[in-house]
């Protein structure tokens, strides 16, 4: 057998091989994932999906709320509906990636029930697009593939 190293979704490095360092990066730590939906029903259920997964989840219901949560506790990477009150998605992903204080490399995955050709692209460049009503098992695989894209380019 082979040796394997990986990251679970709580952000812990594993690996099958017993003469194997990790590295720095293996200190564990629960990945932190901000839903931000103006429908209860679907922050609840994004909510149930990702903590059963083993993630914190950081919850907004609106896209100010959503910037403030996400400046504030710096998730891992931002789920965000497209359109909510007081700051649509849009909104959300410019006020945040126009702060210095904002890592560029947080994935974003968005949600919405419209299909558009720009909304594919814009999920390409920043993270994911998604539409409504999303799969549980789509939503934590483009969460945990997005996650772990982020950790090998941050580890280069």
């Amino acid at each position: 057998m082979s040796a394997h190293t990986s990251w679970t979704p709580d952000g812990i490095q594993t690996t099958n091989d017993p003469n194997t360092q990790l590295s720095e990066g293996a200190i564990p730590r629960r990945r932190r994932i901000l839903v931000a939906d103006d429908s209860k029903t679907v922050r609840r259920l994004n909510e149930r999906v990702l903590k059963q997964a083993g993630f914190d989840v950081l919850l907004a219901e609106d896209g100010r709320q959503a910037v403030e949560i996400a400046l504030d506790q710096h998730p891992d990477l931002v789920v965000l509906d497209i359109n909510m009150p007081e700051l649509d998605g849009y909104g959300v992903c410019h006020e945040l990636l126009a702060r210095e204080d904002w890592s560029k490399d947080t994935p974003f995955i968005f949600l919405t029930c419209a299909e558009a050709p720009h909304l594919t692209a814009l999920g390409n460049e920043l993270g994911a697009f998604l539409p409504k009503p999303t799969q549980a098992d789509v939503l934590l695989e483009t969460v945990i593939s997005l996650l772990t894209e982020f950790r090998r380019h941050r580890r280069h």
